[in-house]
């Protein structure tokens, strides 16, 4: 079966990520798009040979679709969704989910009662990494798992935004944006809830008045514990710990404060624009995705590390790393048959719609990251753990 998909919002992660692994995927057609702004979807259009339209709306009354992605901005999330699951059509939506629990509960009853079904995407727990630990984990050749370290420096912030990227209140910062990866993988690597939450978060730029790093201690299920730590401040790089592989897997070179360097080297009002040159369609960036597979090493999400009864589990270049009684030894990532990650996104829910599995990142999950989310900045203001339950 080929899921027929309609692309709504043409911003980096539609258009740059998602639509080249959806054209390269085997059981998936890009059959339409969406977007307000005239000229991306054009230009998308011509590219992809495919009707485009301004509104989700016109798009579904215009275009024979069995699914949805959402790649809007998170404010939009919720009431697309709606739309989407009320004509029936199967969802992947990007993460978060949305940014509040009322309108997470809303998307849970509306694709319950459509009878659809959603995959909260693309977070690196899609990543075919993340599915070998989680695997060789629920094998039980390990033992039990008993803990998660997840560690994260990037140059986040300081890559060209939106005013409101730089706004809590409106999804920006890494709370929203890059703490989901972490949480999620953590989720899928342990098969486990998140509980509790104690954290503690950083604004160390008034020029960017949003959060930048965070150091959180997240109680799970059965005693399982994890710790995350995230910065994207610009100056140390975590890539330099994982062999010098980018996040998407592709090979890098160091280049502490680059991205602060470019901003420095604006003129007023241009990062918007910068932005959107750089990362919008047609980009160099959008270029260098369109090139697919050829070359590339597994993604990743920082250094993480699974600690386990007999074993402690590492991400490598191309699998996982198993330290145990023995020595070391690697297990090959088990991939998908489409691009890493997007590709494994888009398996989750045709695996779903055809019957082979349950959807694990549901729209469930999805609320249950939100509420991580929100218990992280509790915490962080309070300086007291928070149970999820009280979220």
């Amino acid at each position: 079966m080929n899921i027929r998909f309609g692309i709504c919002g043409l911003g980096f992660a539609g258009s740059v990520l998602m639509a080249p692994a959806m054209k390269d995927h085997p059981d998936a057609v890009i059959a339409a798009a969406c977007d307000p702004n005239e000229d991306v979807r054009t230009r998308f259009g011509a590219e992809y040979g495919i009707p485009v339209y301004a509104t989700l709306a016109e798009m579904i009354q215009g275009t024979q679709l069995d699914a949805v992605y959402v790649a809007s901005p998170h404010q939009f999330h919720s009431e697309q969704v709606v739309e989407a699951s009320r004509h029936g059509l199967h969802v992947i939506v990007e993460k978060p989910l949305t940014l509040n629990l009322q309108d997470a509960e809303r998307m849970i009853e509306a694709v319950d009662k459509a009878g659809v079904h959603l995959v909260v995407g693309t977070s690196r727990s899609h990543d075919p990494v993340i599915k070998t630990m989680r695997n060789i984990i629920r094998s039980g050749e390990v033992g039990r798992v008993a803990m998660v370290n997840c560690f994260n420096y990037t140059d986040f912030l300081y890559r060209p935004r939106r005013p409101e990227e730089l706004d809590t209140g409106k999804g920006g910062g890494i709370i929203y944006n890059q703490l989901p990866h972490q949480i999620d993988c953590v989720k899928a690597i342990t098969d486990k809830k998140v509980v509790a939450v104690r954290a503690m978060t950083g604004r160390l730029d008034p020029q960017r008045p949003t959060e930048g790093n965070c150091a959180a201690l997240l109680t799970l299920e059965d005693g399982v514990c994890a710790t995350v730590v995230y910065s994207g401040y610009d100056h140390f790089d975590s890539d330099e710990m994982h062999f010098w592989i980018a996040e998407g897997g592709r090979a890098k070179s160091a280049g502490h404060g680059n991205a602060r360097k470019v901003l420095r080297e604006l003129k007023d009002g241009s990062e918007a624009e910068l932005r959107r040159a750089r990362y919008g369609f047609g980009g160099p960036i959008s270029k260098a995705m369109s090139q697919g597979n050829t070359g590339r090493k597994q993604p990743h999400f920082g250094v993480m590390l699974a600690t386990c009864e007999r074993a402690d589990l590492r991400a490598s270049a191309d699998g996982v790393l198993v330290y145990g009684d023995q020595g070391v030894t690697e297990v090959p990532a088990q991939a998908g048959p489409g691009p890493y990650g997007q590709g494994d996104t888009i398996d989750e829910l045709h695996d779903a719609i055809t019957g082979k599995a349950p959807a694990l990142r549901d729209a469930r999950w999805g609320r249950d990251t939100v509420k991580a989310c929100l218990a992280i900045l509790e915490s962080s203001r309070t300086g007291e753990q928070v149970k999820l339950q009280d979220i």
